[in-house]
C-alpha cells in the first residue's frame, strides 16, 4: 500500500513536469533499470513494521501542511529533477 502511494505521488511529479530533458532521463533510468535483472540483498535491512493509523495520519497532517506553506510561499518545494536525484 505504502509503495503504491509512493509510486502514484512520483507519477504526478512526472506529469506535472515540462521539461523534455527531464523526462528522457526518468525514462532511460526506467529503461536501463527494467533491462538489468540484478536482485540485491541488503544486509541492513529492518523488519518490516506496520504503520499504526495513528502514525499515518500524523504524516498525513504533516504533508498537508507542508503542502499548504509551499502554496502560501512560505516554504519551498523540491524539484522533480532533485527528487529524481535523490533516488
Amino acid at each position: 500500500m505504502e509503495l503504491e502511494a509512493y509510486k502514484a505521488e512520483l507519477a504526478r511529479e512526472i506529469l506535472m513536469s515540462n521539461s523534455r530533458q527531464l523526462l528522457d532521463k526518468v525514462k532511460m533510468v526506467l529503461h536501463s533499470e527494467s533491462s538489468t535483472n540484478v536482485n540485491v540483498v541488503k544486509e541492513d535491512c529492518e523488519e518490516y513494521k506496520p504503520r499504526t493509523k495513528t502514525e499515518v495520519l500524523s504524516d498525513l497532517r504533516e504533508a498537508c501542511e507542508e503542502a499548504r506553506l509551499i502554496r502560501e510561499g512560505k516554504a519551498k518545494g523540491i524539484s522533480a529533477e532533485d527528487l529524481l536525484n535523490e533516488l
